[in-house]
């Protein structure tokens, strides 16, 4: 369906969201049972227009109305408050709209999860899942051509830097060619392995697109459907919400499922007092430092072949810090980064916080549906200033490697912090006026033990208090993983639909 209203109002099963997470779960459920599954989506589908479908259109998607929800920030007390968060308004979500770098998590980080008391997420258990996601979504390694990324992993040979292969989940502090969930130049997102082309869906799965949920519909503390611009859905089974960890957070509140105190604040009656409801917000935090280039880089995808891992904190980890090489300028021109010298041949370097420290949270603005929420990072604000720091010893890093043989002849000039900007306190301040979300909002109804207060949800993802209501998407991960997190994103609805089958086998 594309957004007309259903003559059925009625399925075994009610998906919220068809972005990365929804979108699989949809489809492999719908394989595994007979059970009828409506997915609602709030945007199109976009089957064929070419600004979603080709990988090399993607910064163009960034901040567009058509295709962005585009959330504005709380004012930061110490980050850069004109961060606007990204999440995509179209069927495939996030993963039809990034830049397609499709990295399997740590080991390390799996093996947190469960220790953190998220039960059956260790490394052992998920690793299946990746496997069959990274061959669903067609994950190749990025092709190797580039004059610039060859420079670069000489640069890192000269100080000592091995080449190691995150496509096979490889880490520790050293340089990576980056993998892709991309086809024949087509950025392959969960909308495309799993979906397309709707025409083509299976007789149990309807998608009704361009439909937006303001809240779940409860009988006591059992959901039973959800209320949406375009009327009422019921569910027999489940409701199972994959929005994202920022809508679901925020359709969970508007429902009476959230922080008592809140709720009061914004009028809204309390069904289940569950304070971590849009807390334990984490996000991928970067800084860029920029050459301008005495040539162009040479061919690539899309300019962003190659990961470094680098441990900057105080921490004993193999890496707390990953950082983005592109073969471009800083690409935001939007205030305050449109006061950065842009040149015609530039290259950037970005290290972000991989295991932020720092802890935000989404709120309700109103008890209106249509009302944006607020969303707080927090950027920067832990305790030991460890974020900050890390980004000061990313730009200190960047330097180092700008000496090395192998890149001082692609190297005109330092154009950002530049040369100017020395001191740490200097840094520290380029470092927060010029930060930049990596678009990686996670862990707001965060999976956890019976005993934790903020656990939202268990390991099964059954949202606690409730009966008939699971969360499946990016906000269950009780901690941000090190590196893009939206091939654990795909691997929490592939290993989801299988929860779910066994629960009502």
């Amino acid at each position: 369906m594309r957004g007309n209203p259903l003559s059925k109002t009625e399925y075994d099963f009610i998906i919220v969201g068809g972005g990365s997470a929804g979108a699989t779960l949809a489809r492999k459920l719908a394989d595994s049972t007979p059970a009828s599954i409506l997915l609602i989506e709030g945007g199109p589908a976009y089957e064929d227009d070419p600004k979603v479908m080709y990988l090399k259109e993607s910064l163009g998607l960034v901040g567009d109305p058509t295709y962005d929800y585009d959330y504005p920030l709380v004012p930061q007390e110490r980050g850069n408050s004109l961060l606007r968060i990204s999440r995509a308004k179209m069927l495939g979500g996030c993963s039809a709209h990034n830049d397609a770098w499709a990295l399997r998590a740590p080991d390390a980080d799996m093996d947190r999860w469960e220790a953190a008391g998220a039960d059956g997420w260790n490394a052992a258990t998920t690793g299946p899942y990746f496997e069959q996601v990274l061959t669903d979504m067609k994950v190749h390694p990025v092709t190797r051509t580039a004059e610039l990324s060859q420079a670069w992993i000489a640069a890192a040979a000269e100080r000592g830097w091995p080449e190691i292969d995150n496509t096979r989940g490889e880490y520790g502090q050293g340089i990576s060619w980056v993998s892709l969930n991309e086809h024949e130049g087509l950025r392959y997102s969960t909308a495309m392995a799993y979906l397309f082309p709707l025409s083509d869906l299976a007789p149990n799965l309807t998608v009704q697109l361009e439909t937006l949920v303001s809240r779940v519909l409860f009988d006591g503390t059992r959901a039973i459907g959800v209320e949406t611009d375009r009327g009422s859905f019921y569910a027999s089974k489940e409701i199972i919400l994959s929005a994202g960890s920022i809508d679901t957070p925020k359709i969970l509140m508007l429902s009476g499922v959230g922080p008592a105190d809140h709720l009061a604040e914004v009028g809204i009656d309390v069904l289940i007092d569950s304070p971590g409801v849009g807390s334990n917000l984490q996000d991928h935090i970067e800084t860029p430092v920029t050459w301008e280039a005495t040539r162009p880089a040479g061919e690539s995808i899309n300019g962003l072949d190659l990961g470094m891992y680098a441990s900057l904190g105080r921490s004993d980890e193999d890496f707390d810090t990953q950082i983005t090489i592109g073969h471009f300028n800083y690409w935001l021109e939007t205030e305050p980064f449109d006061e950065l010298e842009h040149t015609e041949l530039a290259f950037t370097f970005a290290p972000n916080v991989a295991r932020p420290s720092s802890r935000g949270v989404v709120r309700l603005a109103s008890s209106d549906w249509r009302d944006k929420p607020l969303v707080d990072p927090r950027y920067f604000t832990d305790e030991a200033n460890e974020d900050e720091a890390k980004l000061i010893a990313g730009i200190k890093l960047a330097r180092e490697f700008a000496q090395t043989e192998a890149l001082r002849g692609w190297i005109v000039r330092e154009i950002a912090p530049g040369p100017s900007v020395q001191t740490d306190e200097e840094l520290g301040a380029y470092a927060r006026r010029y930060s930049n979300t990596v678009y990686h909002p996670m862990c707001t109804a965060k999976m956890g033990s019976d005993d934790d207060p903020m656990a939202v949800v268990d390991g099964r993802l059954r949202v606690r208090g409730t009966e008939g209501l699971r969360v499946v998407d990016g906000s269950v991960m009780p901690e941000i993983v090190r590196v893009n997190p939206n091939i654990t994103i795909v691997m929490i609805g592939a290993r989801a639909a299988d929860l779910i089958a066994e629960d009502h086998a």
